[in-house]
């Protein structure tokens, strides 16, 4: 069941990569803060259903963009997607083990001393 849960969130995060691409290659797009808020939230909340996978995801997620710019505009600056979206997987990789942590603690106290 994990493992489909991994596979599930790794697809779902090189379709959001893939995706950001069509949206920051659009010509009419030239709002970077709002693409840099949905690359960190993105990467922060898909981390946090699979925090073991946080380093992939923030990849799937971020590096997409840097590459295509690379390759069409010999752009490097676009790296800072990358770093967004690492800081969003990580920062969410926490948020999701703190999470889970709190869950265990408390089912523990509903249980009891005896169970």
């Amino acid at each position: 069941m994990s493992n489909a849960i991994t596979a599930a969130v790794l697809v779902a995060a090189l379709a959001m990569g893939l995706w950001l691409v069509g949206v920051e290659a659009n010509p009419r797009f030239d709002d970077m803060g709002i693409l840099a808020g949905i690359i960190v939230l993105t990467s922060g909340a898909l981390s946090a259903i699979r925090p073991r996978a946080a380093l992939i995801i923030g990849a799937l997620v971020g590096l997409p963009i840097p590459i295509v710019e690379a390759i069409r505009f010999e752009n490097y600056a676009a790296l800072a997607a990358l770093m967004f979206a690492l800081a969003g997987a990580f920062a969410g990789a926490y948020v999701g083990i703190v999470v889970r942590r709190s869950i265990q603690v408390d089912e523990r106290i509903a249980r009891g001393p005896g169970g």
